[in-house]
């Protein structure tokens, strides 16, 4: 066998043991992968949410608990618990809405019975006006004769009233009975009746009391009236306390079913009560409308031969007959009338129930947002709750029913969780606001003391920090007041920063005025008032706002540079300490005594009264020229009489070395060349005279004679 046969087969050989060696520990590898070890870990699954059981809820035995006594009461609570509060006020809230529902659906049927009655007590007035115009046109005619023909249209024109007036009326009958015939709406009206009833008593109570303040302490008739006050205040009393509990109770509880069993009681004996007092009690409409409905049914008017004969009830066909219809009519109206009113005073009272109700929805609100914020703390998700109670809070108010909305504004004014709760919130906005502006201009003028007293700080900065914190108070007074009227502020903040997103974009060259002009505030490179050199412009700061900076110039003009113009430019400020130095240089011939020249400079400058001592007046000589030397003359002032100053000194310069006949040097610019003077046989140089050049600072050149 040659050589790379066997090592062929010792090659193969050694790669088959060692796929067999290695096959069980892969195998070992896999299954320890699928079976999990003790030490590893576990991949934590998602649970389902637990579903929520309103059954299990607590919070809701009381309905009337303080909103921060539940608070608490929901701070140990967990995610699950919390989900089951929110399902339990849920319901409760529900069940409230549908009450307020119905009642207002009552309240409409009973505005359309009322509105046909009314427009039954329009057509009798009409039928009532057109008998006495038939009465007027018959009066002393002769049968067959115009006048006569005239009245009997006007008989017509009544019977065709009187026919609409029994069609409403018999359309508001139906309207009564299908009211009566609906069960839910039944419940509302008996609810509506007990407030009318409790309303009532107040009102007997009122008159009582007013009633015996008349009369003599310690008479028959003040004793008697006290026994019947006491009476009244006992019976309204527990009505009030029997109304209260079935209002704090849960309406599928057993509390509920015996709060709900002494209210009867306690209006029954209220309802007594008034009756032996000879107080008018709420119920009495019905009958009086089905009185006064009878009353028009039976009515009836027809001329002579229509199906009835002369001289039998009903028929006109004489003056007589006109002036008994016309008191049946009138009869009627009044009759119809009364029912009406009676209606509408009935229908008003459920208008103050809803009211009522509308007020216990908004305290079960107030206790359901409380829930819904610990839950959304503790992660839970409020969204659909919130959506369902925006949308049942909101209240539509039919504008129509003018009486029926004054009374449900008027309640509404009354009631705890209505205008009493507004009128409280208001009064904490217009305090919180009054008080906030008042702290933020006490600290506003604190804040500017202190600065001005430890200085350091621009007058412009610090006037901006005031403003900031005096207006800056105020509008946080604001946020904080729109609490108090039970706005949140959540989705204000997020309606300014969205338009703060939005004017970001469209104002930037603006905000980067706004940026520079705060830079321009906080590091100070000048300050109002100040002379100062930017770019080509030099004059003096008038005014620094956050967007531009306004500089008046040497010739009175007045420059509105933008604060980025400013600060991306060189600024140089000739005024920034209490003092600055003045600078004359000037140019001396060559023939001139320099010491001399330094001697009268000093002395000239010391003779000025607002030169200041120190430091001291000094001259240097600075530079040799090809024409002159120059020297230059130093001096300090307060630096509001710089210009001043600069001034006076030129002149007395001009003056002295005129005086000690010391000429400066002139440069010659250019010369003339003549013919010869025959009279000298001299060339004469014509010599231009030298300028002043003037500055702060810098180089003064003086004029030569």
């Amino acid at each position: 066998m040659s050589r790379y046969k066997i090592r062929a087969i010792i090659l193969t050989a050694v790669v088959c043991v060692g796929v067999v060696w290695t096959t069980p520990v892969r195998s070992q590898e896999q299954e320890q992968e699928q079976t999990p070890d003790a030490n590893t870990p576990k991949v934590e699954q998602v649970q389902p949410e637990k579903p929520a059981d309103p059954k299990a809820a607590t919070t809701t035995k009381d309905l009337n608990i303080p909103v921060d006594e539940l608070k608490i009461l929901l701070k140990p609570l967990t995610l699950d618990e919390l989900r089951d509060e929110a399902a339990a006020w849920m319901l409760v809230l529900q069940k409230k809405a549908h009450e307020i529902s119905e009642a207002e659906v009552t309240i409409k049927r009973q505005n359309q019975a009322i509105s046909q009655q009314q427009e039954g007590v329009d057509s009798l007035e009409k039928a009532k006006k057109a008998l006495e115009a038939a009465e007027q046109a018959q009066k002393g005619a002769a049968p067959g004769s115009p006048q006569y023909l005239e009245g009997t249209k006007k008989v017509e024109e009544a019977k065709e009233s009187l026919k609409k007036a029994q069609s409403a009326v018999e359309k508001s009958k139906i309207t009564k009975a299908e009211l009566k015939q609906d069960e839910t709406s039944n419940k509302t009206l008996e609810k509506a009746q007990k407030t009318g009833d409790l309303e009532t008593a107040k009102q007997t109570l009122d008159k009582i009391k007013a009633d015996r303040d008349k009369t003599v302490a310690g008479s028959l008739a003040y004793s008697e009236a006290t026994k019947t006050i006491e009476k009244l205040e006992a019976a309204i009393k527990a009505f009030e306390s029997a109304q209260e509990a079935q209002k704090g109770a849960d309406p599928d509880s057993p509390e509920y079913q015996e709060a709900t069993q002494q209210l009867e009681k306690a209006d029954e004996a209220l309802k007594q009560l008034l009756k032996d007092i000879g107080a008018t009690v709420t119920g009495q409409s019905s009958q009086e409308r089905e009185n006064a409905t009878a009353s028009v049914e039976n009515t009836e008017i027809k001329n002579n031969g229509e199906e009835k004969v002369a001289g039998e009830p009903g028929v006109v066909n004489n003056q007589q007959n006109l002036q008994q219809k016309q008191q049946e009519l009138k009869t009627t109206t009044e009759n119809l009338q009364k029912s009406t009113d009676a209606e509408s005073a009935a229908k008003n009272q459920l208008v103050v129930t809803v009211t009522e109700l509308q007020s216990q929805l908004t305290a079960i609100d107030d206790r359901f947002n409380a829930i819904l914020e610990e839950l959304e703390k503790k992660g839970g998700d409020a969204k659909p709750y919130r959506q369902y109670t925006q949308a049942v809070m909101s209240i539509d108010v039919d504008t129509k029913d003018t009486q029926g909305l004054g009374v449900r504004l008027l309640a509404w004014s009354k009631a705890e969780e209505g205008g009493l709760r507004w009128a409280g919130n208001t009064a904490k906005f217009v305090g919180i606001v009054i008080v906030s502006t008042i702290v933020s201009q006490i600290l506003g003028a604190i804040l500017n003391r202190l600065m001005k007293l430890f200085g350091g700080t621009s007058r412009i900065m610090r006037q901006f920090i005031v403003m900031l914190v005096k207006r800056g108070g105020v509008v946080v007074g604001f946020l904080v007041a729109l609490t108090a009227l039970e706005v949140s502020l959540g989705p204000v903040l997020a309606l300014v920063g969205g338009l703060s997103f939005i004017l970001a974009f469209a104002l930037q060259s603006n905000l980067g005025n706004i940026a520079s002009g705060l830079m321009i505030m906080a590091y100070k490179p000048f300050d109002v008032g100040d002379e100062i050199k930017l770019g080509e412009l030099w004059g003096w700061v008038e005014s620094i706002t956050l967007a531009n900076t306004k500089i008046k110039g040497l010739d009175g003009q007045m420059f509105n540079v933008p604060n980025n113009t400013v600060w991306g430019d060189t600024i140089e400020n000739l005024s920034h300490d209490r003092t600055r130095k003045f600078t004359h240089c000037l140019r001396i011939g060559f023939e001139e005594n320099l010491g001399k020249v330094e001697q009268l400079l000093v002395e000239i400058m010391k003779s000025h009264p607002k030169i200041l001592a120190a430091p001291a007046p000094s001259t240097q000589v600075w530079s040799i020229e090809d024409y002159y030397i120059s020297v230059k003359a130093d001096g300090w002032v307060k630096k509001e009489d710089f210009w001043t100053v600069h001034s006076d000194v030129i002149r007395m310069i001009r003056e002295r070395f005129y005086k000690e006949g010391i000429q400066l040097a002139a440069i010659p610019k250019s010369m003339d060349v003549a013919e010869p003077d025959n009279s000298n046989g001299k060339i004469r140089d014509f010599v231009s005279q030298t300028s002043v050049h003037l500055g702060a600072g810098s180089v003064s050149e003086i004029p030569t004679d």
